[in-house]
């Protein structure tokens, strides 16, 4: 469908350009660009706002692509809930998956389009884990679809993803390896390995950490950025890393585990890191969460109290009352990590 006189057009300018898609108007005769896009989806939406907001204009029987929807959902959610980087891939690796339906109108999206998509990835191979995160995906533009009142289909609950089995069992640390660790305390990296076998900290948790989240007077770490509700937790400070903290809190940055110039680490790098301990250890088949795997292990052989291990790992139970943090219960939490050896 053309789109009306004075509504406007979007180009793509040539070269290598971080933005290369640009919203363009025509006045007196001359093109001025209004604004420049990384994609043609978002583009797209501003071009419909400007619009509505400048020239009343509103395109007869203009129906939301899935796309639209997205781009228009991201940043709102965003605002809402400050997700963490891994969260943000969480939402973008769903959504290449479902790029064969972003052009549909959502209105006209049905169970079977969706269900296809999810049919499509069991059969390539991808896991349970891929499959439940567009199922998440999906729940979440329809709830926002219906927050805007574009729709009230909610097709997400009838999708089926399969079972999910594990494709690579977690393998916990062994003493030995735990024990090398230690051996090799001074090479670049171990320590962020110790701390997070010491801790059960996710590994997204770790990187998020900024200093003043660590109390070393009163030993404790706070959670504030975790990727779920149970994970904004407290974790008290084990005495053997206690040391490597300390360290960390007089190197440069702002974040616990910098680099030597004080630039944090975002994952991808991180694993750059992990990946030359691992070497260091002959142990590659190790992956980050195989620490809470071992710290939950460790635990459960100490017979450590359950609802403390819970409260340590961030693990969702319990009431609300139970996040509720005093001098008592952080010496529960104390001598339950003081478990780990």
């Amino acid at each position: 469908m053309r789109n009306p006189n004075g509504y406007g057009c979007i180009k793509k300018l040539s070269g290598q350009r971080r933005r290369p898609f640009a919203f363009v108007v025509s006045e007196n005769g001359k093109q001025r660009i209004i604004e420049y896009f990384t994609n043609q989806a978002d583009a797209q939406i501003f071009q419909a706002d400007y619009n509505k907001v400048h020239l009343h204009h509103v395109l007869p029987g203009h129906q939301v692509t899935l796309a639209e929807l997205y781009h228009r959902w991201l940043p709102a959610h965003i605002a809402d809930t400050d997700p963490s980087d891994s969260a943000l891939a969480s939402y973008a690796n769903p959504f290449k998956h479902l790029s064969c339906l972003q052009y549909e109108p959502f209105q006209n999206l049905k169970y079977m389009d969706y269900q296809r998509v999810i049919d499509g990835m069991r059969k390539s191979g991808l896991s349970y884990s891929s499959c439940k995160k567009v199922r998440s995906l999906i729940s979440l533009l329809e709830k926002y679809a219906n927050k805007i009142e574009l729709t009230n289909k909610s097709y997400a609950p009838l999708l089926s993803i399969g079972k999910n089995k594990a494709i690579r069992p977690h393998k916990p640390f062994s003493r030995q390896k735990i024990n090398r660790l230690w051996q090799h305390v001074g090479e670049p990296g171990v320590d962020t390995v110790l701390i997070l076998l010491y801790t059960g900290m996710r590994v997204g948790e770790m990187l998020h950490l900024h200093k003043s989240d660590v109390n070393i007077r009163q030993r404790f770490i706070r959670i504030t950025k975790s990727k779920t509700v149970s994970g904004i937790r407290i974790i008290p400070i084990h005495p053997r890393i206690l040391p490597l903290i300390s360290s960390r809190m007089e190197s440069p940055g702002d974040t616990l585990i910098s680099d030597d110039a004080g630039r944090p680490y975002g994952y991808n790098r991180y694993c750059v890191l992990w990946r030359s301990v691992m070497n260091l250890l002959h142990a590659d088949a190790h992956t980050t969460h195989d620490c809470r795997h071992t710290v939950a292990t460790l635990l459960d052989n100490a017979g450590a109290n359950e609802t403390a291990k819970r409260r340590i790992l961030g693990h969702a139970g319990g009431d609300v009352t139970e996040r509720v943090y005093t001098h008592k219960g952080l010496r529960q939490l104390r001598k339950c990590i003081e478990l780990l050896k």
